[in-house]
């Protein structure tokens, strides 16, 4: 059996030879099993899952496709993988200039901000009238925090760099909030105070609201353009040859 060559933080992919975090399950280039020796690798199952999508039953074993095998994971990890990912950075981008075009612009992705955000109220409610009211903002920046700490651990590389494009919109969506401190012209959920209206006067920030919006709108833009970068990164890596060829 062909051991899988392991250095103290990383291990190489016996597939396609990209490095992986040690305790990775599997690789992040070509989405293959690290931790089954070669011969009972289960490219089968696989296979087999995707087949039984369209006969409704299930497939009894047998042999592998080699070609199909092959071709599925270049789809995955070859220049068509690196085309997806520069395809999601332009998607990204486009996503992202979407603040720029509509005032306090309000995107798809703010509903699910906006339920963390309610829910840090909720959940820090005891610990005083500055942490309750600060709590919607720390909750809605925690989630997308924790679920790209978590895929980040298991060395999903794409998930946790979407999550941290999430953490900087999320950030894009308080700056909205943050602005509209003094005008108050945002509906809030449930009537109530105004977060930052309370947050900021709170800290003599108040008067001033435009720049205190505008660090954090920069802020949120300097996270996604990271992320924006690490995908596309990613995106270059597939399209370098293989080790050994």
């Amino acid at each position: 059996m062909a051991e899988i060559e392991a250095h103290p933080e990383k291990i190489n992919c016996p597939y396609c030879g990209k490095e992986n975090l040690l305790e990775s399950e599997f690789c992040w280039a070509c989405y293959k099993n690290l931790r089954v020796p070669k011969e009972t690798r289960d490219e089968q199952k696989l296979f087999k899952s995707l087949a039984g999508l369209g006969g409704g039953g299930v497939m009894e074993p047998g042999p592998v496709n080699a070609a199909s095998s092959e071709s599925f994971a270049w789809i995955l990890s070859g220049p068509a993988g690196a085309l997806g990912r520069f395809v999601l950075v332009a998607a990204l981008f486009l996503f992202y200039l979407r603040w720029f075009k509509i005032e306090n612009y309000f995107s798809p992705l703010d509903y699910l901000n906006l339920a963390f955000h309610e829910a840090g109220h909720l959940f820090l409610g005891f610990f005083g009238r500055f942490i309750m009211m600060l709590g919607g903002t720390v909750f809605q920046l925690l989630f997308p925090a924790v679920c790209a700490v978590h895929l980040w651990r298991r060395d999903s590389r794409l998930g946790w760099q979407l999550c941290v494009f999430w953490f900087g919109e999320s950030l894009l969506n308080i700056s909205v909030y943050a602005g509209d401190a003094i005008k108050q012209a945002l509906p809030l959920v449930g009537g109530g105070e105004h977060d930052w209206t309370y947050l900021l006067t709170a800290t003599r920030l108040i008067a001033h609201t435009p720049a205190a919006a505008k660090v954090i709108f920069l802020s949120g833009s300097a996270v996604i353009f990271w992320s924006l970068y690490l995908i596309g990164r990613d995106g270059e890596v597939l399209l370098r040859p293989k080790p050994g060829k």
